[in-house]
């Protein structure tokens, strides 16, 4: 079909065996797109059926290839037979992307003790789960690519994000011991860091993370096996500055949180 970029020469993922959590919605599904565009085989991940077979539909109805697996990564039970089903479909896996994901917002003294637990779950051991079932594949092609997907969250908490931040630093610490222990081994790992979520809180800031920034952060890390890509360029940096002065950070952060939630319980009282 002339016009049809999944079908144009000289793609850039062309044969290569890609799995995507978290691919129903969101930066899951824009990547899980980019890379069938570009010519990999996709793995769909997800909780939700309908929406990964929708988008395998629409994959293969362009010319790419997708095997949508309706999997929660929190259930170790369920990844390993997941992950076997793609290794024989496509013949082995080359790149994972650990991208599911969940934000359960709430001050700590409220928050609920399985809300922090299903965070540590899927953000945290749902990328374990994965990693470890999918590692032995890799280890014995002697090459893949994971990628993290993470959050400037991880690198400092914020006000009704202590469980989520919690998950997110064990993910980065993950990450970057995985990544020393298969130096030199042909497979590497990677963090994306983007604050997407955390946008989502503020809504006098009326902004939300594109997807499609994100994406682009995943393939720089595939393609050039970069150890972090910051999505925007910088803000992991300012992050890792702003650790230098932990009190006026804490400080700046806590005024800031306080202010910004007086002005959206002002505009709502204002718009009722």
């Amino acid at each position: 079909m002339a016009g049809n970029p999944f079908q144009r020469r000289g793609r850039l993922f062309e044969g290569r065996r890609v799995i995507v959590t978290g691919a129903s919605s969101g930066i899951g599904r824009d990547t899980a797109t980019m890379f069938a565009q570009e010519g990999a085989s996709v793995a769909l991940f997800a909780r939700r059926e309908q929406m990964l077979t929708r988008l395998a539909r629409e994959i293969e109805s362009r010319g790419g290839r997708a095997l949508p697996i309706a999997c929660d990564v929190s259930d170790v039970d369920q990844v390993k037979p997941a992950i076997d089903e793609v290794e024989e479909q496509f013949g082995g896996v080359d790149v994972l992307i650990n991208n599911a994901g969940v934000l359960i917002p709430s001050l700590f003294r409220s928050a609920r003790l399985e809300d922090l637990r299903r965070m540590m779950d899927i953000n945290f051991f749902g990328a374990i789960h994965t990693t470890q079932a999918v590692l032995p594949i890799m280890e014995k092609q002697r090459r893949g690519n994971i990628v993290n997907i993470s959050s400037i969250a991880g690198r400092r908490g914020g006000i009704t994000l202590a469980g989520y931040s919690a998950s997110k630093s064990a993910l980065i610490a993950f990450t970057e011991a995985l990544r020393a222990e298969l130096f030199a081994s042909g497979i590497t790992a990677s963090l994306v860091d983007n604050p997407e979520w955390e946008s989502r809180r503020w809504a006098v800031a009326n902004f939300k993370m594109p997807p499609r920034l994100v994406t682009l952060g995943v393939i720089a890390a595939v393609t050039l096996g970069m150890a972090e890509v910051e999505v925007p360029l910088g803000v992991v940096t300012a992050q890792k500055i702003a650790g230098l002065f932990p009190d006026l950070t804490a400080a700046w952060i806590g005024l800031g949180s306080r202010a910004i939630e007086a002005i959206n319980e002002w505009m709502g009282s204002r718009v009722r």
